[in-house]
């Protein structure tokens, strides 16, 4: 737990994000996006490190070219979708965070939208919109970006 908040520590600066994922983006992603996974299916990792784990992704995610790399894990995509759709709220707010990062408006900010819309991370958000108001806010300001 100590290291993944380390890690997101570190992870602050956007132009030390991306120059960190330019040279260790694929070992880091391949590091983390596991500990995403259900509960037993590979790793015992609790909620509260999930949403560390999803933290330091809400970090990487403000580099410009490192949200392309996140984009290209179609299994980060899916656990951010399975984390809209989770019981507990701060795993909810930690993912649509996330996704917001991701959403963002810049060059190729239409193509990244795009593909969250495909993948059903639009719809999951409008059904947010119903949720507790703290991840009800989340996700408003998440679509902003759609």
């Amino acid at each position: 737990m100590k290291a993944l908040g380390l890690l997101r520590n570190v992870l602050c600066d956007t132009d030390d994000v991306d120059r960190l994922m330019r040279s260790h983006g694929t070992s880091v992603l391949s590091t983390l996006v596991p500990l995403l996974a259900p509960p037993g299916v590979l790793l015992d990792v609790s909620e509260d490190e999930q949403e560390q784990v999803l933290c330091v992704f809400i970090n990487i995610a403000a580099g410009e070219m490192s949200r392309d790399l996140l984009m290209e894990r179609d299994d980060l995509l899916q656990s951010l979708l399975n984390f809209l759709c989770h019981t507990n709220s701060q795993l909810q707010i930690a993912a649509t965070t996330c996704i917001t990062q991701l959403a963002k408006h810049d060059d190729r900010s239409e193509v990244r939208q795009a593909k969250l819309r495909r993948m059903g991370h639009f719809k999951q958000l409008e059904v947010l919109l119903s949720a507790r108001p703290e991840v009800s806010d989340r996700a408003k300001i998440a679509l902003q970006y759609f």
